[in-house]
């Protein structure tokens, strides 16, 4: 029944932050999704990030990712989806708070599903503003259903690259010629 009420609180965040505008009309995106990468942690793996300008945003990852070829070994990955939402907004940097779905995939035994609450900074130090680190703790719960039951905490530590938006890409190509 937790989990039931952790999925359509997930489902409610999801489609409310669909639902929100990314910036005010007046003004110009300067980015647009993000590719990261987090080689450190409890689980390093690749992410990508629907936007940096906006409140809301979905962040997509893989991680964990074992394929064994022998019988003996469990091959496994760990996939998540998320909504966060950016709590602190300031030029250089963001706190978000977010919730999301959690699968933890094995293929000789049964798959585990749950919830993830990621907390996390995400901090632009550098010159230009497209690329930023990435510091999160998530707790997070996943089950079999069965016989099975995990909690604990995830930390990531990670780089994550904004694409430019077409606007910005267009202004630069301009000023070249």
């Amino acid at each position: 029944m937790r989990l039931l009420f952790s999925f359509s609180l997930f489902i409610f965040t999801f489609f409310t932050a669909l639902g929100q505008t990314a910036t005010p009309p007046t003004t110009t995106r300067q980015t647009g999704p993000g590719i990261a990468l987090y080689p450190t942690g409890t689980e390093a793996g690749l992410g990508f990030r629907s936007s940096k300008d906006s409140r809301w945003a979905l962040d997509v990852r893989a991680t964990r990712a074992n394929f064994y070829s022998e019988k003996n070994k469990t091959s496994s990955f760990v996939s998540e989806v998320s909504a966060v939402c950016r709590i602190v907004k300031l030029e250089k940097v963001r706190l978000h708070l977010g919730i999301g779905y959690r699968a933890d995939w094995n293929f000789s035994e049964t798959h585990k599903h749950g919830v993830v609450m990621p907390l996390g900074v995400e901090a632009f130090p550098f010159p230009f503003q497209n690329a930023g680190l990435i510091f999160e703790v998530a707790p997070f719960f996943v089950s079999d259903f069965d016989k099975s039951s995990q909690f604990g905490i995830r930390t990531v530590a990670g780089f994550v690259f904004y694409i430019p938006s077409k606007a910005v890409l267009k202004a630069l190509l301009n000023e070249q010629h």
